[in-house]
């Protein structure tokens, strides 16, 4: 059984950076039944928190120039993440920019971007989101929110990931962009692939918008699912 003290964070999607690359936005490890835990670096289910930048923490997903003061938006505020596997049976094609997932049962360790593979199995429910899918397909200048063509649905399917459960991530893809159109507004999941919506009833919340929108469909975002 794997004891970790600190996470392991491969950067695999990017091996010409190694372990430079983009965090906890480039990791996926690969399932392998041939291998110990699976192929998997960190227990499954696991909660990690990345330090802030103002904590010597990575700067990765804050700027295109990798500002190291305080004036960039981020610098004083964790990310905390959940070590695990995405699996898919319709494994919707991905979007450029971190998004939701669901849990698919009650062991809290498996997540999928269509809503309707949520836990209740195969039927979906707002209330079992998970939080933002880190990797994803963003092509953008702002440095750790996408890794273009580097990862894709077939690489994604069955392997290892990072879900960002509290704090900020920038540029998340919103779906509901016509709701959600700046700063201060409840988010939480939406029947679909990768959906969100505005928050209208009493229901799990899976962040609050934290910027004005850009590019259509994109805001920073605070997660507040909770580490469960």
């Amino acid at each position: 059984m794997l004891n970790n003290e600190m996470p392991i964070v491969s950067s695999n999607l990017n091996p010409a950076l190694g372990t430079a690359g983009l965090g906890v936005y480039g990791t996926c490890d690969p399932f392998d039944a041939t291998k110990p835990n699976n192929g998997a670096l960190n227990p499954l289910g696991s909660v990690w928190t990345i330090p802030a930048p103002a904590q010597s923490g990575s700067l990765l997903g804050l700027s295109s120039a990798g500002a190291t003061t305080h004036t960039v938006s981020g610098y004083g505020c964790y990310l905390t993440v959940k070590y695990l596997r995405y699996k898919s049976t319709g494994n919707p094609a991905m979007v450029a920019g971190p998004a939701p997932v669901y849990y698919t049962d009650e062991t809290f360790t498996t997540v999928t971007g269509r809503y309707s593979e949520g836990n209740p199995a195969a039927t979906g429910e707002v209330a079992s989101v998970a939080g933002w899918l880190l990797p994803n397909t963003a092509t953008a200048t702002t440095g750790g929110t996408g890794l273009g063509t580097l990862v894709s649905a077939t690489i994604l399917n069955g392997n290892y990931v990072f879900v960002g459960v509290l704090g900020f991530i920038p540029l998340c893809y919103i779906s509901d962009y016509a709701d959600i159109t700046g700063a201060g507004i409840g988010i939480m999941g939406a029947s679909g692939d990768f959906q969100c919506a505005l928050v209208t009833t009493v229901n799990r919340v899976l962040g609050y918008s934290w910027s004005a929108l850009s590019n259509t469909a994109y805001l920073d975002v605070v997660a507040a699912c909770g580490i469960f």
